[in-house]
């Protein structure tokens, strides 16, 4: 299958180009920075900037699938216009160009904020209610993604603290990072929020299988297991043979960012996750021999 790959040069592309093409798909990575695409081999790289209306006439003529899973998520209100373009407009000349394109699937990398914090896991058919400009403009995109679904296979993953190797200036890396060097974790309302993360190896397994998923479906992408931030500091500790020091700190959490998986688990199977301690040991392996 002929794929193009949005947002190669980002965390979840760095892991699922690899398995795309260790899988014998034809992958065209397809990313701004040439620079930052050297890690893919020269025929498959694609080198274009999303934001460009000339976006369709820079791309091939024909193509099976696409994973669009560039974003961006810059200052508001400052650079909206970027956020805008990146998120929703690239979206739709993206889908534009893939219908005429001949392609068959398009899977549409969104994020669990479109919910916004709540009390219990959220479903996909709950109301989409996130906050701040990032949420609106993939909610916007998940909608076009939706006007498309009568002319391709459309799957928009809305994905809940992805985490793994290599990643960096995110939640679960981050707080490696404390224990790893004492630095005190922050918590709030007993050690809230609480989140489900989903390790890179099976974000990748699932952005594959949703390919020849068919259909057109919305899917929550997270783990099985719902950690507050407490519960995933003393997890990193023990994994990592260090004591985490916490400091309480008055104040909300903001509430609880969890999806509800049963429509994943239905669609795409794949059985059980990777357990939270077993990935998250991969994280500690990477920054520990990371220098510094």
């Amino acid at each position: 299958m002929k794929v193009l790959v949005t947002g190669a040069t980002g965390f979840v592309a760095s892991h699922l180009i690899p398995a795309l093409i260790d899988g014998g798909h034809d992958v065209l990575a397809c990313g701004h920075d040439e620079s930052r695409l050297d890690r893919y081999p020269v025929g498959s790289r694609v080198v274009v900037d999303l934001r460009e209306r000339t976006l369709a006439s820079q791309l091939p003529t024909r193509i099976d699938a696409v994973i669009h899973l560039a974003q961006a998520n810059v200052g508001f209100p400052d650079a909206f216009a970027d956020l805008w373009e990146v998120n929703a407009g690239s979206t739709a000349r993206l889908l534009d160009w893939a219908r005429r394109a001949g392609a068959r699937s398009f899977v549409f990398a969104s994020t669990g904020s479109v919910y916004g914090p709540g009390e219990r896991p959220w479903h996909e058919d709950d109301p989409v209610a996130g906050a701040g400009a990032y949420a609106a403009t993939k909610v916007a995109a998940e909608r076009i993604v939706g006007a498309f679904a009568p002319h391709m296979s459309t799957v928009t993953l809305r994905l809940f603290g992805p985490y793994g190797a290599g990643q960096r200036g995110r939640l679960v890396p981050g707080l490696v990072g404390r224990v790893l060097r004492g630095d005190a974790v922050s918590l709030r309302d007993g050690g809230c929020p609480r989140i489900n993360p989903v390790w890179i190896g099976d974000v990748v397994k699932v952005f594959i299988a949703s390919l020849e998923l068919g259909g057109n479906h919305t899917v929550n992408l997270a783990g099985e297991e719902i950690l507050s931030i407490r519960d995933m500091a003393t997890i990193i500790g023990e994994v990592a043979n260090r004591v985490p020091v916490f400091d309480e700190v008055p104040g909300s959490s903001g509430g609880d960012t969890v999806g509800d998986t049963a429509r994943l688990r239905e669609l795409i199977g794949n059985g059980p996750f990777v357990p939270f301690r077993d990935g998250v040991a991969s994280v500690v392996a990477d920054i520990l021999a990371t220098p510094r």
